[in-house]
């Protein structure tokens, strides 16, 4: 079933909402959105001339002929009614791209962690060796500005995302997977439940897997790679991988092992589909990171990071990586846990990645889709923390910051979290710049 010509997106503002939009809209579609509040994606579309609205319309949706909407999306959401009494076609978002992947040759990057740097590195290499691929990532790509690339080759990236059973809609050309740590427990209801998922994901991968050190085998032939050597000098990051007998060294600009393992994953698998190696080593040096995936920002003799770790893997891998990158400097975490579900599954082990670090503040929980849970907040992780802390109520970006971060030696201020966290960054550098 093709979509309609005049289509509303709710939820548009979103990272995976708004490409599909930019998408549509590039094929020719009528969109108009509806999201609770402007975002950095809002804008992109904004500036295309796609109308928006901040509060329900009922006369915008009588233009429209389909929907398109994501799961944050509330059943008492006042255009349902008008939806259903017009009995107008509905997708989820997950149904929608993968619908619009059909018609595609698809590598699809799946995994509790690195979906969106991993894409982002393929789209930038697929681009910069002149092949053209549409790509659709979940965050902003430096390299373009947007979430979203428009190509004019048969290939697309797509990040394989495990919430909401979204990957069990894709069948991909080729596919990366780089971990199955247990997240989104909620839907899945256990770490088997979740890694039965990926095994039945994997089996729909026409051509090439590549999977990552840490992934079990799940049933089907992979091409597995393991990072060798990894060492920071400055701003140059060298690394070294191997996959089936091929030894391959890089380097490019961005912190962290667990982002070499994201590139040698990348590398590994056009490698394989049969793009030079040479090319694509001299094009990773190009590749400029995503916003809120481990983004610098030096402030005097203070560094602000903003990152969207927000499972206590990623937690620790980032705070790891700027400890090794940053050895002189006094480590703070700056932490909104997202959802209540994660919170109360994964309290301990939240605690025990935040001790990676020197300092911690704890923000309330950012519910998102969910709806407030009783006896579930920050507590249950700061009740774990033996490391200086402070929990900090009400999140508030315009909060005084002299009172929590007076007299901080040269420090790495990392906020970190996947809600809107990243919002305090501004009144954060003021703070520092004045002080």
């Amino acid at each position: 079933m093709a979509f309609p010509e005049r289509l509303r997106l709710w939820g548009i503002g979103g990272v995976g909402m708004s490409a599909i939009a930019q998408h549509l809209l590039r094929l020719g579609h009528q969109i108009s959105g509806y999201d609770r509040e402007p975002s950095p994606f809002t804008d992109i579309l904004e500036k295309l001339k796609v109308p928006i609205d901040y509060v329900p319309s009922l006369e915008r949706l009588q233009e429209a002929e389909g929907i398109i909407y994501t799961p944050a999306i509330p059943s008492d959401f006042p255009e349902w009614s008008a939806v259903q009494v017009r009995r107008l076609p509905t997708w989820r978002r997950a149904q929608a791209l993968a619908m619009i992947a059909d018609s595609y040759e698809v590598i699809a990057v799946a995994g509790a962690h690195g979906k969106t740097t991993t894409s982002a590195i393929l789209t930038w290499l697929l681009h910069a060796i002149g092949e053209s691929p549409t790509g659709f990532v979940g965050g902003l790509m430096r390299n373009f500005g947007n979430n979203y690339l428009a190509g004019s080759s048969p290939w697309m990236i797509v990040e394989a995302d495990e919430y909401d059973r979204a990957m069990l809609l894709l069948h991909p050309q080729h596919a990366i997977l780089q971990s199955i740590d247990p997240d989104h427990l909620e839907i899945y209801g256990s770490p088997k439940g979740l890694e039965d998922a990926y095994r039945a994901f994997v089996q729909q991968v026409k051509g090439l897997l590549v999977l990552g050190p840490s992934v079990p085998d799940l049933g089907r032939q992979a091409i597995r790679y393991t990072l060798r050597h990894y060492e920071a000098q400055g701003e140059r990051i060298t690394f070294a991988y191997e996959w089936q007998g091929h030894k391959r060294e890089a380097a490019w600009g961005q912190i962290g092992r667990h982002f070499a393992e994201n590139a040698a994953a990348a590398l590994t698998l056009l490698e394989a589909l049969g793009f030079d190696f040479d090319r694509l080593r001299n094009a990773l040096m190009g590749f400029c990171g995503v916003a809120r995936r481990m983004e610098v920002i030096p402030v005097g003799d203070h560094v602000i990071v903003s990152d969207y770790a927000h499972h206590p893997t990623e937690i620790l891998r980032t705070l790891e990586a700027l400890r090794e990158a940053f050895p002189q400097k006094k480590l703070v975490a700056i932490f909104q846990p997202h959802l209540y579900s994660r919170t109360a599954f994964f309290a301990k082990e939240f605690a025990y990645a935040l001790s990676a670090a020197d300092f911690i503040l704890l923000f309330p929980i950012y519910a998102a889709r969910e709806p407030s849970t009783q006896h579930v907040s920050s507590m249950l992780i700061s009740q774990h923390l033996s490391t200086p802390h402070v929990e900090v109520v009400p999140s508030d970006p315009n909060m005084g910051w002299n009172k929590l971060l007076s007299n901080q030696p040269p420090s790495v201020f990392a906020f970190m979290g996947a809600g809107d966290i990243y919002q305090m960054i501004p009144s954060v550098q003021l703070y520092l710049t004045e002080k």
